[in-house]
């Protein structure tokens, strides 16, 4: 943007501030305006107030894109204020870059938006960069077909474990979930997994990110994850009845490296009347042994 554009927009910004904190004093005058911004319910908000290094603008852009997965295909600019915490012009701004771009595209449904080509080659870059997906796929469908389950390997993406490789062993399990489709970190196998292998500062400092996601429900998951966390540092797998699906139980594991860092989580699901307590014990003895392979695997890779 040319600097005589900069200068211009300035006043008229400077007025419309006046002119809001005006209004608001009228209707409260004992109140003074806060010196400071009040943050936003965006990831963005994450980042240190001072670090230069970090973009705003950036990490916004991201968090819209993130507002668009399977089960929300299509979303309105008002859609995507109301996930993200930001003001609907802000929207209405970065919406216009993306599909400058090409991440994002316009529907003929009422000036919808959906995610553009471009993203689809991101995710392909980032699969194609993590050969593990591949390496994995055949111990996975072993242990799907033997089980009648759905095996998963994930990795963290905010507050969200992405697929990076599922297979399935039964027909009725979960078809709506593949590649690349996300749950929540926070009732997921997968992500209590990811959890239990964090150190305990680290998983504190996620945990007061997740109770800010999850507002009044994480009086009722913070209880489960820590029972959960409890059964791993036992048994070395997590278990998780109906969290995420009401009817599918779960056992997963974390994927350390050598130094003890979590990678990934890999987990097995089934129906509940199949996968039972007996089931999930030799499921997860299973997992145990595959997150040591992968991890060797992982650590080739480095």
């Amino acid at each position: 943007m040319p600097h005589s554009a900069i200068r211009a927009s300035a006043p008229r910004a400077t007025c419309f501030a006046h002119n809001r904190i005006a209004k608001l004093t009228e209707r409260k005058p004992a109140k003074k305006a806060p010196a400071k911004t009040t943050k936003s319910a965006t990831k963005s908000d994450d980042a240190p107030e001072k670090d230069r290094q970090f973009v705003t603008a950036l990490a916004r852009g991201l968090d819209v894109l993130r507002c668009f997965t399977r089960t929300t295909p299509a979303l309105g600019t008002a859609d995507i204020a109301r996930m993200t915490g930001l003001a609907q012009p802000t929207v209405w701004r970065l919406c216009y870059t993306l599909i400058q771009e090409g991440y994002l595209v316009q529907t003929d449904r009422g000036g919808r938006l959906r995610p553009g080509i471009s993203v689809l080659g991101l995710g392909q870059a980032a699969i194609a960069s993590m050969p593990i997906a591949e390496l994995a796929r055949d111990d996975m469908q072993a242990l799907a077909s033997r089980f009648q389950c759905a095996v998963s390997l994930g990795m963290r993406d905010g507050h969200y474990m992405v697929y990076m490789q599922r297979m399935q062993g039964s027909q009725i399990i979960l078809r709506d979930l593949e590649v690349g489709s996300r749950v929540p970190l926070s009732s997921s196998a997968t992500g209590w997994a990811y959890l239990a292998g964090l150190p305990d500062d680290e998983r504190e400092k996620v945990f007061k990110e997740l109770q800010e996601i999850e507002k009044k429900r994480w009086t009722t998951l913070l209880p489960k994850i820590k029972q959960s966390i409890t059964q791993y540092k036992r048994t070395g797998y997590i278990v998780n009845k109906g969290s995420l699906h009401e009817q599918i139980n779960a056992v997963a594991v974390p994927i350390l490296s050598s130094d003890g860092t979590v990678l990934l989580s890999l987990s097995a699901g089934g129906i509940s009347l199949v996968f039972d307590d007996d089931t999930l014990v030799k499921v997860g003895q299973e997992l145990k042994r595959l997150a040591v392979r992968f991890a060797s695997a992982l650590d080739t890779m480095k």
